[in-house]
């Protein structure tokens, strides 16, 4: 594993953007640059290659318009719609939750949404990889079970079987402390953690998932060991913190921030490039000394195959949802920052998280035979 330099200064991936706007991943690691790709087999936008995933999300945002549709040939939807959220029940789904009133009202049929967790999110996402391409079941979830697991481990699926609908939410993740951590603070942690190397556990939503990488990532940049404790989502990750059973969770501030507000869970950072009033400006990993930021992205997505008038036709109606004063307080209520990203820009941000995550899963020795 690569140790980051303590006393490094963060490396920015992307363009500079205003504190309002700027988000993305950025880790300073020792050695060489990371020189690998991927090719982009959907035709993005080749500029996004040399942009961080702050510079994919934010930029193509604003600079990549959508697409038009030509003339709608079928009667979709006629029927509801399945939405499959590869997550246990209590983090993720509340995201999508919360957009489904709006959404389904914008279609003209209900979403059934269906949580199938399990493998780190790849079970749900293999599952809406083998569904009948016809639009009436589609994937909503982080984008780390894309860019991730397939990098980590050979999956069912590639990123390349989804057609991507919209992004929703960029958001950091949380690290916090349960009852029984030998420490309260980010400082506290990495002292006990280099007293005890391995003996510091945190739990994540999964093996090879998003929350996965960003602890083994952070403990890189702390020049620590940690132990990973896989669940099949976050919220049975925050419920073994507060039982004691791992002393961290690392996850989504909508499962963590309920907790930290009730006083059952000590905040010790964020991953997010700067502190956020939506979640009680808790002290960034970058505040504290370590070099490494992460924001995590959720978005809805098709099988490969969807024609592309009922592909258009979800992403028009994502559209205009995530605009809609009820899903934005909806989304700031569950602690979650929306940003929404077109079916072009998606895809691109997609292929460039890629390419990052396929160099840190390399660099920090992750990949598994």
């Amino acid at each position: 594993m690569a140790l980051l330099a303590p006393d490094a200064k963060p490396n920015q991936l992307g363009p500079r953007l205003p504190p309002s706007t700027r988000s993305g991943l950025n880790i300073k690691r020792a050695g060489k640059a990371d020189k690998a790709g991927i090719a982009d087999r959907r035709g993005a936008d080749s500029h996004c290659s040399h942009l961080g995933l702050a510079g994919c999300l934010m930029g193509i945002a604003l600079a990549v318009a959508s697409p038009t549709s030509a003339a709608q040939t079928t009667d979709y939807p006629n029927r509801p719609i399945r939405v499959i959220v590869p997550y246990a029940p209590g983090g993720t789904d509340h995201q999508i939750r919360a957009l489904a009133p709006t959404f389904a009202r914008l279609l003209g049929q209900s979403l059934v949404i269906e949580n199938r967790e399990g493998g780190g999110a790849t079970v749900g996402t293999a599952l809406v990889k083998q569904a009948k391409p016809d639009g009436y079941t589609l994937l909503y979830t982080g984008t780390g079970a894309l860019t991730v697991a397939p990098n980590v481990r050979k999956q069912a699926y590639s990123l390349d079987d989804f057609a991507p609908i919209g992004n929703v939410i960029g958001t950091p993740y949380i690290i916090a402390a349960g009852p029984g951590a030998p420490y309260k603070t980010l400082a506290d942690m990495i002292a006990w953690a280099k007293q005890n190397p391995g003996q510091a556990t945190f739990g994540s939503a999964g093996q090879s998932t998003g929350t996965h990488l960003a602890g083994e990532a952070m403990a890189a940049a702390a020049g620590i060991r940690v132990l990973h404790v896989p669940f099949q989502g976050i919220a049975p990750a925050v419920t073994a913190a507060l039982g004691g059973h791992v002393h961290m969770a690392l996850g989504l501030p909508g499962a963590i921030m309920p907790q930290v507000n009730a006083g059952k869970l000590v905040p010790l950072a964020t991953t997010g490039p700067q502190k956020l009033a939506l979640l009680n400006n808790i002290p960034t990993l970058a505040d504290q000394g370590v070099t490494f930021s992460n924001l995590s992205s959720f978005g809805l997505l098709a099988p490969r195959d969807v024609p592309e008038d009922i592909l258009q036709k979800l992403s028009s109606a994502l559209a205009q949802a995530v605009q809609q004063p009820e899903f934005l307080d909806a989304a700031r209520k569950g602690f979650n920052s929306p940003l929404y990203l077109d079916r072009q820009g998606f895809r691109a941000a997609l292929v460039e998280e890629d390419r990052l995550y396929k160099g840190m899963v390399r660099d920090l020795k992750l990949i598994e035979n």
